[in-house]
């Protein structure tokens, strides 16, 4: 069944000459040769800033759909470093209708529809002329943020943040080892070749809460929870506990992971 639920989300398109070598040199994810992707924007640190979907238009602009920021907010990241670079960021959400459509594939006249496995199950970002009529149902949001959980699909920034490395969540997929250089780069490297991570995003079961404490049978907290739905969440805990541990009520499963494209 097709449903779907309003999105709040902020809309940038980044136009200029030095556009595509400049968004290239800034995000996680290799833009040569794709019309679609996922990307992060990381600090120096390598933390997460911002997660974005950024589409190549035919007119050779990108544009830039992010789900968690305001426009304005986005625009400060991902323009942040540009100097002397030709890149213009241009806010255009208010020309769009925006809804999360799950179940069969939308159906909209005029509509830019973008597939996603931001929640574990068969998704898109749509984007319709403002007084286009919502294809199918309309849902609550939970329902949909609760398949991710059952998943076990990262979401940013609910399980990673700016205090997160993108491997400690299982967002791997979409982060470029193989680019070159971009905010960021020397970090993930250094994660990729050392392996030096002390937490992992894991799949939890038990009566579970967002932002719980799960802690050890001496009492040290070794994890929290960073999504709940039900009886199953997703909690950031420490790399020695293993598959199957038990806190408490809790259970640990396996690691969350967001698929590739």
């Amino acid at each position: 069944m097709l449903r779907h639920v309003s999105a709040n989300t902020a809309v940038v398109r980044v136009t200029g000459e030095d556009a595509a070598a400049f968004l290239q040199g800034q995000c996680s994810a290799d833009l040569r040769g794709v019309a679609l992707t996922d990307a992060l924007w990381l600090n120096r640190k390598g933390r997460v800033l911002a997660h974005t979907v950024i589409a190549k238009e035919a007119d050779g602009s990108h544009l830039l759909l992010c789900p968690h920021l305001s426009a304005a907010e986005l625009i400060a990241v991902v323009t942040a470093n540009v100097i002397a670079d030709d890149v213009v960021a241009t806010d255009e959400s208010a020309l769009w209708q925006k809804w999360f459509v799950w179940g069969d594939a939308p159906s909209v006249a005029g509509a830019k529809v973008f597939a996603t496995k931001r929640y574990g199950v068969v998704a898109w970002d749509v984007l319709a002329p403002i007084g286009a009529v919502a294809p199918g149902e309309l849902a609550p949001l939970a329902e949909l943020d609760a398949q991710r959980v059952a998943a076990g699909v990262p979401a940013v920034p609910a399980d990673c943040g700016a205090h997160e490395f993108p491997q400690e969540c299982g967002l791997d997929a979409w982060v470029s080892y193989t680019k070159g250089c971009y905010l960021g780069q020397e970090v993930m490297a250094r994660i990729q070749s050392m392996g030096s991570l002390r937490r992992i995003l894991r799949c939890v079961s038990g009566p579970v809460v967002v932002g719980q404490e799960l802690k050890s049978s001496e009492g040290k907290v070794v994890g929290t929870v960073r999504s709940a739905a039900g009886q199953v969440g997703l909690a950031l805990v420490s790399v020695d506990l293993a598959e199957g541990s038990v806190l408490g009520e809790v259970r640990m499963g396996v690691p969350a992971q967001m698929a590739a494209r």
